[in-house]
């Protein structure tokens, strides 16, 4: 029975490090689009949540990548789960015109 459980964290935990960096791609390519296809112009204060995003989710895979190679996967998926929480704090409070 352990070697099932810990072989789901190992899945579980690779997983979570695939959805964090896809969330970096999107919060990486989200400026690019409103550049391309919004149609007023973007200043700081509009980037400024995409960054803080950004920021948060790279440091926050790069956690994960390093634990990973420890085996702590159960610290992964923690990692993992305040990463996304911490992205749609930002994307509810951080960015009110979004």
């Amino acid at each position: 029975m352990k070697h099932i459980r810990v072989k789901n964290n190992i899945s579980l935990a690779r997983i979570s490090i695939v959805i964090v960096f896809l969330a970096l791609i999107r919060t990486l390519s989200e400026p690019l689009r409103l550049h391309y296809y919004s149609p007023i112009s973007l200043n700081y204060e509009m980037l400024k949540p995409y960054i803080t995003g950004a920021l948060i989710a790279s440091i926050a895979l790069f956690a994960m990548t390093i634990f990973s190679f420890f085996s702590k996967h159960t610290i992964v998926l923690i990692i993992a789960v305040l990463a996304i929480l911490a992205l749609f704090i930002i994307k509810i409070y951080g960015c009110p015109a979004c």
